[in-house]
């Protein structure tokens, strides 16, 4: 294949946030006293200790506000998972991370006390085929909606801090999750390479405008496209785990990549030379080989229903270079281009 054009495709050579990872589980605690409120928009809102702190996500009173006095419910222990995140991307960055108490746990599991609209959680299928890897149904979350006060629960710091750091436990918990959806024989078995398209959704964080047509010149040249939000999560882990490289607009379909075979072979495509943290940490826990790129005039556009919506300029030959660069990658050469944060944090930066 053709040498790529200088200057179409450059690598993400900062990072936004920083990539730590801490040998030592997070802290664990245990109440006896907690009042569970409800999320507003209009007052606070959260888990409260007896002393009236906020015990992770939550708003606490203000001058001239308090809180209502709760009913008391007699529950048996819960593990307090905060906000219950329906956005898989932000379930894995945000949700997941609190539930690292269940790596090694004995014995009878607490439910899943959790910030949501009750039953909202049927909203999201990756939910219940996580759950169940780890041993619960969604029948086994908890949330109320009025003040409650409750005698018995475990409180855990997370076991991701996002754009930060995270704790070696919860690639344990992740590797829990995952491996009841891939079997070593097929680990690598494909050699196709695969593209994962965002071209099908209709509202998210970021979005590629004109990704068809990347998506179409990838085709071209033999690469399989797969929208992943078409595949059941344990569908998506084991397409993950089967190819030899995955390519893709960086976002949420990566994640899956931590649950999947070691070693995946990542090429993505970012909207901005900055990459953020979240990746390289998800990354560290798996052997996860991603090499990120951006491309250098890029444009915004008007987001609609996304967060950021951008494009690119000669998409088709972008694609070209995306592949160029996967070819490059399964072969197991280096790229000098890479940035100078991924050479250094190879098995990140470590403290116990």
């Amino acid at each position: 294949m053709a040498r790529p054009a200088r200057g179409r495709l450059q690598p993400c050579r900062t990072l936004w946030g920083t990539c730590e990872r801490v040998e030592a589980p997070p802290r664990l605690r245990r109440y006896g006293h907690v009042d569970f409120h409800p999320v507003r928009t209009d007052g606070p809102w959260g888990l409260f200790g007896r002393d009236g702190r906020c015990l992770g996500a939550g708003r606490a009173p203000v001058a001239g506000e308090s809180l209502t006095e709760p009913d008391r419910v007699e529950t048996g222990p819960l593990l307090f998972i905060g906000l219950l995140a329906l956005h898989y991307g932000h379930f894995v960055v945000n949700t997941l991370p609190h539930l690292w108490p269940l790596v090694g746990w004995t014995g009878p599991r607490p439910k899943l006390l959790c910030h949501a609209e009750p039953g909202s959680w049927h909203r999201a299928p990756f939910l219940e085929r996580i759950l169940e890897r780890l041993g619960y149904r969604l029948d086994d979350l908890v949330t109320f909606d009025r003040p409650v006060r409750l005698s018995d629960v475990l409180v855990p710091d997370p076991a991701l801090h996002e754009q930060t750091r995270v704790h070696t436990v919860y690639g344990d918990l992740c590797r829990m999750v995952g491996e009841g959806f891939w079997a070593a024989s097929e680990a690598d078995s494909v050699s196709r390479p695969v593209y994962l398209a965002k071209t099908r959704l209709t509202s998210g964080v970021t979005r590629l405008v004109n990704e068809i047509e990347i998506a179409d010149e990838l085709d071209r040249h033999g690469v399989e496209i797969v929208t992943p939000e078409t595949l059941d999560f344990g569908a998506q882990i084991r397409l993950m785990s089967s190819r030899r490289v995955l390519l893709g607009t960086v976002g949420s379909a990566f994640h899956g990549s931590v649950f999947a075979a070691p070693g995946r072979r990542l090429v993505g495509l970012n909207w901005q030379p900055a990459l953020n943290a979240n990746f390289p940490l998800l990354d560290g826990l798996n052997g996860t080989q991603g090499r990120y790129y951006h491309a250098p005039g890029t444009v915004l556009r008007e987001p609609g229903a996304f967060e950021v919506s951008w494009e690119v300029p000669d998409p088709r030959g972008l694609a070209r270079d995306l592949l160029e660069r996967a070819e490059r990658l399964d072969r197991g050469e280096p790229d000098p281009r890479t940035g100078i944060w991924q050479r250094r944090i190879r098995g990140f930066r470590s403290r116990s």
